[in-house]
């Protein structure tokens, strides 16, 4: 994944400074870091917006996240093997298949809260048979801004 959201980072780091990023735990609320970690590998591997001119040249899409909750997990280090016993070949490509539903499972419980914190949005479900992730629209803008991205994203996916 290429480092594009600079802009969204510190939107990110943000949302977190003023407790939009947080957990329950016992009786209070406090910061969640991979809620936090999450949200971060989202936004600084999607576009900002606006968008530089570069980025329209390659039709870009702002703040829209494509990659699935695997590569996520994969960059965030989630699925490395505790030992080359837990390594099993798919399609030529070493795995660890345990540790990957396991860090999905957790991605998944994440990304659920952040979808109920309003930070992100899923846009387009994804298709396991086309072998075609979802779609997350990342809302960390102010509510207006919010509307143009998600207005500008739906026009240019057809949706």
């Amino acid at each position: 994944m290429e480092f594009v959201g600079y802009r969204n980072a510190r939107l990110v780091d943000g949302l977190a400074s003023t407790g939009r990023i947080m957990t329950r735990h016992g009786e209070g609320r406090t910061f969640d870091p991979l809620q936090y970690s999450v949200l971060m590998k989202m936004a600084i591997g999607t576009y900002d917006w606006p968008l530089d001119e570069q980025a329209r040249k390659k039709n870009a899409l702002p703040r829209t996240y494509t990659f699935g909750w695997l590569a996520l997990a994969q960059d965030l280090g989630m699925t490395l093997p505790d030992s080359a016993d837990d390594i099993i070949v798919v399609s030529g490509e070493p795995r660890v298949p345990k540790k990957e539903t396991l860090a999905i499972q957790r991605i998944c419980k994440a990304a659920k809260r952040l979808e109920e914190a309003g930070l992100i949005k899923c846009i387009r479900k994804g298709n396991v048979q086309r072998k075609n992730n979802a779609a997350w629209l990342l809302t960390i803008g102010d509510p207006e801004e919010n509307r143009e991205v998600e207005r500008y994203v739906r026009a240019h996916m057809y949706l």
